[in-house]
């Protein structure tokens, strides 16, 4: 297996890897998440962009995972630390694929690649449920800095 940089030839595959996170995260938290179409044209404009890559992991051929990354500069806000950082927008392993270490190369590629360009750290988002991927990022020394939440609104504007 390697890991290396995607190619506009790999965009099929990628769709693919990405439709079945889709279906994952929508089946996990429907009223949040739902089922896209073909992301072809994000994939397209992502591969030409100088601040995010693709990478995936090779297995003979056949695309076996990815970890999308991306370039970010903290907020320019003066209570915040300005620092270069990487973030994570995606990282799917194929099921069948899981716990061969597949994860584990992707991500170290990914702290070279951030490393490369500048960054000091890692960051990304993990739904609460999806413990297997809370587990996965806590075993490569991600911390929670930070926690979103949201209240839905009812029709009158107040909360729920």
């Amino acid at each position: 297996m390697t890991i290396r940089p995607a190619v506009p030839s790999d965009t099929t595959a990628l769709c693919q890897l990405l439709d079945e996170q889709n279906v994952f995260h929508a089946d996990l938290l429907p009223e949040f998440f739902q089922v896209s179409a073909t992301q072809e044209s994000r994939i397209r404009a992502l591969l030409e962009a100088q601040d995010a890559q693709f990478l995936v992991a090779d297995d003979g051929g056949e695309l076996v995972g990815l970890i999308e990354l991306r370039i970010f500069t903290t907020k320019d806000l003066p209570i915040l630390v300005q620092k270069r950082y990487v973030y994570i927008q995606e990282m799917i392993v194929s099921e069948a694929q899981r716990g061969h270490g597949i994860g584990s190369a992707l991500m170290n590629a990914a702290r070279s690649w951030g490393a490369k360009h500048g960054a000091v750290s890692l960051r990304t988002s993990v739904v609460p449920a999806n413990d297997r991927a809370r587990n996965f990022y806590r075993s490569h020394g991600f911390t929670d800095i930070m926690v979103s939440i949201e209240s839905v609104l009812d029709a009158t504007g107040d909360g729920g």
